[in-house]
Formats: structure tokens, sequence, C-alpha cells
């Protein structure tokens, strides 16, 4: 979709809900960076751990 083409699309999609249809902006103050392949998800650790578990019983 080009520039202009998404600027009539907008203005469309806008038309069809007057005032309904707000913008909301979020600013984070903080971000985290979870990389996969070095590091799981503590649930994920925990999941695997009860596998484990189930498997070894």
């Amino acid at each position: 979709m080009t520039p202009e083409q998404r600027v009539e699309w907008e203005a469309e999609v806008r038309s069809l809900y007057h005032d309904g249809m707000v913008r909301i902006v979020v600013t984070p103050t903080w971000a985290k960076l979870i990389d996969f392949e070095t590091t799981l998800p503590s649930a994920v650790e925990e999941l695997i751990r009860q596998r484990e578990e189930r498997q070894s019983a």
C-alpha cells in the first residue's frame, strides 16, 4: 500500500466509525529483551522440568 493509498484507506475507515474511534499511543518507560536462544522464560523452564519428572516416573 502506498502512503497515498494508506491515507485514503484510513479516511474511509474513520468515516465508518465517526466519533467512536480514537488513537491510543503508549510510550514505554522501560523495555526488556528476552533472548529465547540463550534464556528460556521461567514458565517454560518449569514446564520442561515437569515433563522430565513425568517421563522419569
